[in-house]
Parts: structure tokens; C-alpha cells; sequence
């Protein structure tokens, strides 16, 4: 069974610094009209970096879309045309002040499939020394380094929400730990 929609036309309704949304006319599978709202976003990096002792690093922010602090793994958007890797390399530096001298790429995630094209490609850190931060004018960050076994609790009892992070130590704990 085809399962395609075909889109009849778009309309941009928000043209904003991240992200640009439209709204979609679309043909269904079986002939029927019915519209789609679409968030496009140049789509991200991500970056997991465990260190020798089995400790993950992981940041604290204050994300206003939730209204509170919460723990992460270091990430950013892509600028237009920016490879992944490099931007994960960027974003490692400038959020934690760590150097990967390699990245292994785990996978990639489509963290809101329903209504978004994002892409955050997850990578794994290896051999990282420790430069200096260079956060954004807006960006207020926290580097913490938390043993594994406490960030598995973290994710159970819900202290670790972040998608990407959690998706990201599933992928290197299915690599690396049968």
C-alpha cells in the first residue's frame, strides 16, 4: 500500500531565527484533503562524552519552553549547510570546554516526527582534553559529570528527560554493553 501524501501546496505562517513553519495542503493515501503544519529546523548535534571513570557529562539549563533546569547532553542546531560533525565538535567545545580528538556517530534521532523534519545526529565522544567555554550571549550553562549507574536512575525516575540524551546512551549501551 502507498502510503505517501502528496502535497498540494504551502503556506509559510511563521518565518522565525530557528525554525520556519507551514501550512500544507496535502492529498492522503485515499483521496481525501487534509492540511499539515510543518516545522522546518536545519536539525541538530549532539554530543555523548563518557569519560575513562564511567562518568557522563552531561549540562544543567534553564529551558524556558519547560520553565525549569534540566539535564542535557551538549547540543546545537545546525547552521545552514553545516556538516554534523563539525557541528558537534563546535558545540562540545563551546558548551563544556572539552575537545573530542574523534566523534563515533551513533545514530540519528527524529525526536518529533508528527510535526517536524528535525534531525539531531548523535555522536559519541572519544579522547577529549579540556579547553575553555565559549557560550552564546544567551546561554547559561552548567558542566556536571555523573557516574552511569546514577544517570540510569536519573532517566527511571524521570531527573533525565532530555530525548536526545536518553536516546543517545541507549545507542552507546547497546554498542558497548551486550
Amino acid at each position: 500500500m502507498d502510503m505517501t501524501e502528496k502535497k498540494i501546496s504551502s503556506e509559510l505562517i511563521f518565518d522565525g531565527k530557528i525554525i520556519k513553519v507551514f501550512k500544507d495542503k496535502v492529498e492522503c493515501p485515499n483521496k481525501e484533503i487534509s492540511y499539515r503544519e510543518v516545522v522546518k529546523h536545519n536539525g541538530g548535534a549532539a554530543i555523548l562524552c563518557i569519560t575513562e571513570n564511567d562518568e557522563v557529562l552531561l549540562i544543567k539549563q534553564f529551558r524556558y519552553a519547560y520553565n525549569e533546569v534540566i539535564y542535557e547532553i551538549p547540543a546545537g542546531k545546525l547552521e545552514k549547510g553545516e556538516n554534523p560533525y563539525d557541528a558537534a565538535l563546535r558545540e562540545l567545545e563551546e558548551e563544556t570546554g572539552n575537545k573530542a580528538k574523534e566523534l563515533e556517530h551513533l545514530c540519528d534521532i527524529y525526536p518529533t516526527c508528527g510535526y517536524s523534519n528535525e534531525v539531531i545526529y548523535l555522536y559519541l565522544a572519544k579522547n577529549c582534553t579540556k579547553t575553555h567555554t565559549h557560550f552564546d550571549e544567551d546561554e547559561f550553562i552548567e558542566t556536571v559529570y555523573v557516574p552511569l549507574n546514577k544517570v540510569k536512575e536519573m532517566i527511571l525516575d524521570g531527573t533525565l528527560k532530555d530525548g536526545k540524551a536518553i536516546c543517545a546512551l541507549q545507542a552507546y549501551l547497546l554498542k558497548y554493553n551486550d
